[in-house]
């Protein structure tokens, strides 16, 4: 193996961290404008329930006929405030589970809960195949510089090199990207 071979697999590994890492850099700036947007639907329902306090205060100092009227627009707004609660909730929050949506059949609860097994397993499945592959590799990659197979030695470490680059290039991009952002990762509320 001679200065460029290596110097192209320690590219590989630099190459794939970065993008690792630049994969956490667009996540942050999405969650970053996520919060963003949350800040503005607090203020703006915190400037909603101050004028709905308002309108209260002027509504209370009516005659006392107005009663009825002033429970009407209390319920009316406290329906729209909780509106808006779920609302916002509904913006910024992706379900946990899958599995806890009500009025569901006994079939459609399993295949949530399948959904869910699924998603979960994405991140540990891929990143053992990855490791494993690149086990593999270097096992097939030893064999192959030893028995060249038909080709020549120099096309059998070239070969090997830019596999094996490919696929450090790979494994390095999902581990510094996945384990990267697991710390910001909320454990899901059993209930």
């Amino acid at each position: 193996m001679n200065l460029a071979d290596i110097g192209n697999a320690i590219g590989g590994v630099v190459s794939g961290g970065l993008t690792g890492l630049i994969g956490i850099g667009v996540q942050r700036v999405f969650e970053y404008k996520s919060k963003q947007l949350d800040v503005q639907i607090q203020a703006q329902q915190q400037a909603h329930e101050v004028a709905m306090k308002e309108a209260d205060a002027k509504i209370m100092a009516q005659e006392w006929a107005a009663r009825t009227q002033v429970a009407q627009i209390q319920a009316t707004a406290q329906v729209d405030a909780e509106d808006a609660k779920g609302f916002s909730a509904a913006l910024t929050s992706e379900p946990q589970r899958y599995a806890d949506a009500t009025k569901l059949n006994s079939a459609q609860e399993w295949i949530m809960v399948f959904l869910d097994f699924v998603r979960g397993m994405v991140r540990p499945t891929l990143t053992l195949y990855l490791c494993v592959l690149t086990t593999l590799i270097y096992f097939q990659a030893r064999q192959l510089i030893g028995s060249t197979q038909g080709l020549t030695v120099e096309q059998a470490v070239g070969l090997v090199t830019y596999i094996v680059n490919t696929v450090l290039y790979l494994t390095v991009t999902a581990v510094t990207f996945w384990f990267g952002t697991r710390n910001k990762e909320r454990a899901p509320k059993l209930k």
